[in-house]
């Protein structure tokens, strides 16, 4: 997986940012409820990627 995530990053511009987890950051947290929200009533199918090129 982070083979694939460098190769993919050197064709695209990537910013990355550190952030701590559970502290109470806003965007974390969103994350957070994000997830377990779609853990417990997953509505998509996952049907892969599908390329541009």
């Amino acid at each position: 997986m982070w083979k694939r995530l460098d190769e993919e990053s050197q064709r695209h511009k990537v910013n990355w940012q550190w952030v701590k987890s559970h502290v109470g950051h806003f965007e974390n947290e969103r994350c957070d409820e994000l997830a377990r929200h779609a853990a417990e009533k997953p509505i998509y199918s996952d049907e892969g990627y599908k390329s541009n090129n």
